[in-house]
């Protein structure tokens, strides 16, 4: 009765999975037709010759990956902390009772539920250094005597790039925050009110405790989603203005597919992989597994 399902997970997971597994081990040259290739019925087709861990050496010995690294550490630190701390606020304005509660919950999946390509092209027509929405304003308050090129700066544009991310994805952070504050029993609350407890002191001993495997998911989530950000580069920055925007995922795509060297731009992007492991491991050291072992 599985065997389908099983069948299709194969295809669209595990296949690709072992095959760019694989291809991060090997090395073919498309462009030259250099290599190794086979022959069907006519049809030269390369394949690729297995070179070990020389792919991971040659990205380990580039600088340009190191480079990478540094930015996309600092944008996935800045997008985590802020995504997870405004999601968190978020979820706790939402938790209250108010009049016009449920518009406000419908209203913030308006930002997530947007494809990352619009919500680049959107923004890049509000931060244009001609006639953006958002140069207007602050000119019309006089918060700024001329025009921001936002794009002109490489550390500017970083910082820009994390504040649209985390416009686009804190809304989620919410969603799942709200979920957990709705799980806790409102007993505890009282109980904590009975013993004296105020708000803020109920907030850091009753409710964040209690979000803790939320708070996990939350931070495995967010860094994944930081660490493979790739649609909002492509569409605003392209990894410029030089390469100041330039992470390591934008660095693997651009030598996968504009240099066409698949071997180590997917050794590249398997770095990554093995970031997120080992994050995903030190958030249930410190997160997860402590609030089990209370």
């Amino acid at each position: 009765m599985v065997a389908p399902s099983l069948l299709l997970i194969a295809l669209i997971v595990f296949l690709p999975l072992a095959y760019s597994v694989w291809l991060s081990f090997a090395e073919v040259d498309l462009l030259s037709q250099s290599g190794p290739v086979l022959d069907i019925f006519g049809m030269r087709i390369p394949f690729f010759r297995f070179v070990g861990l020389d792919n991971y050496a040659r990205v380990m010995s580039d600088p340009e990956y190191w480079r990478a690294l540094g930015r996309t550490v600092y944008f996935v630190a800045l997008f985590v902390i802020e995504a997870t701390v405004l999601g968190l606020a978020m979820a706790l304005v939402l938790d209250a009772n108010f009049r016009g509660r449920g518009v406000m919950r419908a209203m913030l999946l308006i930002p997530w539920s947007l494809s990352r390509i619009a919500v680049g092209i959107l923004w890049l027509g509000m931060l244009d250094a001609d006639f953006g929405a958002i140069n207007g304003v602050l000119y019309r308050l006089g918060a700024i005597d001329s025009y921001i090129a936002f794009f002109s700066d490489g550390f500017t544009a970083l910082n820009v790039l994390i504040v649209v991310y985390v416009w686009n994805q804190a809304p989620f952070a919410a969603i799942l925050f709200l979920a957990g504050l709705q799980s806790i029993s409102p007993d505890l609350h009282a109980a904590a009110a009975v013993d004296g407890a105020g708000y803020w002191r109920r907030l850091w001993h009753v409710t964040l405790p209690s979000l803790r495997p939320m708070m996990f998911l939350v931070l495995v989530l967010a860094t994944v989603n930081g660490f493979l950000m790739l649609d909002l580069i492509y569409v605003m920055t392209s990894g410029g203005p030089g390469n100041d925007t330039t992470t390591v995922t934008w660095l693997g795509y651009r030598t996968a597919f504009s240099f066409f060297r698949f071997g180590p731009g997917t050794a590249i992007l398997f770095t990554l992989t093995l970031i997120c492991v080992v994050l995903t491991v030190v958030y249930h050291r410190f997160v997860l597994a402590k609030f089990r072992a209370e």
